[in-house]
């Protein structure tokens, strides 16, 4: 009966063992809790993470580990009064700062096991030493993944795209995003709504050419092309076409932007009215510089011919 004994013992030894060699090659820290919140396995990743050392990691309560830096009240929760009574729980975030490490943000994914208290203590020999017995044994597995970068990531995503909305929101530019396949325009800002009359509802219903931007589809998609190849375009002095069919001079940039293309355009006609203006102008100063050196010449050859003329009275 022992020897019966010893060889399930041997076997169960074997596949914690299994067990232990897979767990250890987990990128994430995972490390398993008795219900005393003792630690009594943890993998590499977790020393690697949280630069802590096996010696100073293993039989030691998890509020005390590394001068009571686990001592995060949203993780004891967790472990003391959410699984107990849930069992299971994924994705429960903490946000903590480390001493030696700073600032982490982690998603703790929690389970509650049952097993034979001579399983158990196989489990548990080598770190705190317990002895055998009748009943159960309640023990916690803690996965624990790293998301700080990606919640940077994440921030700096969100604060690239409030960025960019008030940019869009406010800028002077008429400004349209538009779908780089269909055309479509999906949003416009209050600038471009001003300038061509259409609210928000109405460019929604629009293709980019019926604003006069491209000619047609064949003109949009070629303008496409040269899109994805430069990753931007730009058209001077374009005449976009108003919801009452006025026609206003713009330059039109187009910059490709993932899945959608942004269209600006700038309203040029005071510009074009103080060329025109200015053009008006110089031809003015032109016929006028012509005029007066017509009038010199003019004035030489009269000279001229009085000179003349008065030479041919003192032959006389």
């Amino acid at each position: 009966m022992k020897g019966k004994k010893q060889r399930g013992e041997a076997g169960i030894e074997v596949l914690l063992e299994y067990a232990n060699s897979i767990i250890s090659t987990l990128r994430e820290p995972f490390i398993v809790l008795d219900k005393r919140l003792i630690i009594i396995f943890a993998n590499n990743a977790f020393y690697t993470t949280f630069k802590v050392t096996d010696k100073g990691t293993i039989g030691q309560p998890l509020p005390s580990l590394g001068n009571g830096q686990w001592n995060i009240p949203k993780l004891l929760q967790l472990l003391q009064e959410i699984v107990p009574k849930n069992r299971v729980v994924t994705d429960f975030e903490v946000e903590h700062t480390f001493s030696h490490i700073g600032p982490r943000v982690m998603l703790l994914s929690a389970s509650q096991l049952r097993v034979p208290k001579h399983i158990a203590a196989i489990i548990t020999a080598k770190a705190i030493g317990e002895s055998e017995g009748e009943g159960d044994e309640e023990l916690i597995l803690l996965a624990i993944e790293d998301i700080t970068e990606r919640k940077r990531l994440q921030k700096e995503l969100k604060d690239s795209e409030e960025r960019f909305r008030r940019a869009f929101e406010t800028s002077r530019d008429g400004l349209l995003l538009v779908h780089k396949t269909e055309a479509d325009i999906l949003n416009s800002n209050a600038s471009v709504q001003g300038l061509l009359g259409y609210s928000q509802p109405e460019f929604l219903n629009l293709k980019l050419w019926e604003i006069g931007v491209t000619k047609d589809d064949k003109d949009f998609q070629e303008t496409l092309v040269k899109l994805e190849k430069d990753g931007a375009v730009f058209y001077e002095d374009v005449e976009v076409v108003t919801k009452k069919g006025q026609n206003i001079h713009a330059d039109v940039f187009l910059v490709d932007r993932a899945k959608v293309m942004q269209c600006n355009i700038r309203d040029i006609t005071e510009r074009k009215k103080i060329q025109g203006d200015l053009e008006e102008k110089m031809k003015n100063l032109e016929r006028f510089s012509d005029f007066a050196v017509e009038r010199e010449l003019k004035m030489e050859e009269l000279e001229k011919k009085e000179k003349e003329m008065e030479e041919k009275l003192k032959g006389k």
